[in-house]
């Protein structure tokens, strides 16, 4: 296997700073159960559910801290090596600022849609939608999107 053109990483002081609010909380919701349970079934549900769900999210950014995205000449591949997206899947790249994508990242439009799953804090899928970025650094984030964009016009533009 070739070297690969770019690699993206997660931010040190990003990723810190969305595990501790992540982390915070996840760790408020337990206290406030812990501590004083509210009255309502609902509102324990609810406390639950984010005490669930931020935990989730923490856990998965502190397990994403050694992890990467990999660009080569034709796809973007996770540092286990699963492919993410193959160019030529790519329909469009979404950057600008309204556009929903992760912060200092960008979005891939792919032609195919496939199962949803995240890394949280460097890319998530959802259907035909592959957002890469979050707590990576954005310099590396916008140079990746820089290369993949040109490489999806000289395509079109041979096709």
């Amino acid at each position: 296997m070739s070297d690969p053109m770019l690699t993206l990483t997660l931010s040190p002081a990003r990723r810190w700073f969305g595990l501790a609010m992540t982390g915070g909380l996840a760790a408020m919701a337990a206290a406030v159960l812990a501590l004083q349970p509210p009255q309502s079934p609902w509102a324990i549900l609810l406390l639950v559910v984010v005490l669930v769900v931020a935990g989730r999210q923490a856990w998965g950014m502190y397990a994403a801290a050694s992890r990467a995205i990999l660009m080569y000449e034709d796809r973007l591949t996770d540092e286990s090596g699963r492919d993410l997206a193959r160019f030529e899947d790519v329909v469009r790249i979404e950057r600008g600022l309204f556009a929903f994508k992760p912060s200092n990242g960008f979005l891939l439009v792919l032609n195919e849609r496939a199962k949803r799953e995240s890394v949280p804090g460097l890319w998530w899928r959802s259907g035909r939608r592959l957002g890469v970025g979050g707590a990576a650094h954005a310099q590396t984030a916008k140079n990746m999107a820089d290369a993949i964009q040109t490489m999806i016009a000289i395509r079109d533009e041979a096709a």
